[in-house]
């Protein structure tokens, strides 16, 4: 942020962005690493939709916060308003307590005897073997974490999920460049009104913990295929937004709303897939990914997409609308999400009926026992 408020030159602009990048794909993918550590996979998509909610605030309240204030107070304020929420994120950091510190602590304060597992050693070998036993398996575990990236890349449902995260991220980045310059053009509004018009699409946000909570009932593949199948014609129909009138005004806001419901619909169902694909091939293989396993490379991966798209959207949407106007953009846009919705089809079913089969499977290999 500092980089960012005193340069002069697009040199260093890139410079400060990419490190702002940087930081925030480490906090998104340590958050989300936290949250499957901690939350009871039942329940996850209802937690994930939480954290979706507050990214998604994140990312389209920033335009309207960012109009505001360089309405009020100019650019320096706009800047100062960010070094706040810096500084308050800096501190919550710190108030954070990992699973396995607060386990220690917990063991302590129960009057449990402390283990090697929680961070102590008790009645173990001399330290020479337990240095011989840590480091060999420390180089057992980067061994099979080495190749876990690469594992979940040959996965279907793993690049199914992350085409789609890429292509959510794609419209929204999209509009973020081409949805200012539009109502400007078309309404004649300020930047004022332009940070305003981010504010339907914002707004939608609220809902994604309920969206997470019917991802775990119904499964990602349903509300996934829904969500891209909703989107597809509400992105057409932003094409019919044409003249400088309330009803058209009033269109455009109303469309708005629907596109952030369906991309807030999307998002917790795909995180939530990517961690059943986890969970299933922990299952068919057990200590795949070793004892750490490999929530965080899965997330990173999310995170690269979801970025990815973020970095198409202006540069895709930007051209398409420059050459070939806002019709045919809003058009483009709506046929990749049709097509987009074909494959989520391939993804995982209610959580009931996997729970349901396995514990028909556990049942048919008991033996009978006599009455």
């Amino acid at each position: 942020m500092i980089v960012l408020t005193a340069s002069h030159s697009v040199t260093w602009y890139v410079i400060a962005r990419v490190l702002q990048g940087a930081a925030t794909a480490m906090v998104s993918v340590a958050g989300l690493s936290i949250v499957t550590d901690a939350v009871d996979k039942a329940s996850l998509g209802q937690m994930i939709g939480y954290i979706g909610t507050a990214m998604t605030l994140g990312f389209m309240s920033g335009p309207l916060l960012g109009g505001l204030v360089y309405e009020v107070g100019g650019f320096h304020a706009v800047f100062g308003m960010a070094f706040g929420i810096v500084a308050l994120d800096f501190f919550l950091r710190l108030a954070v307590a990992e699973k396995r510190t607060a386990e220690r602590w917990l063991c302590l304060t129960d009057g449990e005897r402390p283990s090697q597992e929680n961070g102590y050693v008790s009645e173990q070998p001399p330290y020479g073997a337990i240095a011989t036993i840590s480091s060999s398996a420390e180089a057992a575990e980067m061994s099979k974490s080495a190749f876990a990236l690469w594992k979940l890349l040959k996965q279907p449902r793993m690049l199914v999920s992350l085409w789609a995260v890429v292509v959510g991220a794609l419209v929204v980045s999209a509009f973020d460049a081409t949805l200012p310059i539009f109502v400007e053009n078309t309404f004649q509004w300020s930047v004022l009104g332009a940070g305003l018009i981010f504010l339907p699409g914002a707004a939608a946000a609220v809902f994604q913990p309920f969206f997470g909570f019917l991802s775990d009932r119904l499964g990602p593949r349903v509300i996934a295929f829904a969500s891209f199948a909703l989107q597809a014609p509400s992105l057409i129909c932003l094409r019919f937004v044409q003249e400088n009138s309330p009803f058209h005004i009033a269109l455009l806001c109303v469309i708005l709303v629907i596109v952030g419901m369906c991309i807030d619909l999307g998002e917790p169902a795909l995180l939530v897939e990517i961690q059943r694909v986890l969970d299933d091939m922990e299952a068919e293989e057990p200590g795949v990914f070793g004892g750490r396993g490999a929530v965080a490379q899965a997330f990173s991966l999310e995170n690269m997409a979801h970025f990815g798209g973020l970095a198409l959207g202006p540069m895709v949407g930007g051209f398409v609308e420059f050459q070939y106007g806002w019709g045919v953009m809003t058009l483009a846009l709506g046929v990749l999400s049709a097509v987009t919705a074909i494959p989520m089809l391939w993804l995982s079913g209610a959580i009931v009926e996997d729970s349901w089969t396995e514990s028909a499977q556990e049942i048919e290999r008991e033996p009978l026992l006599p009455e």
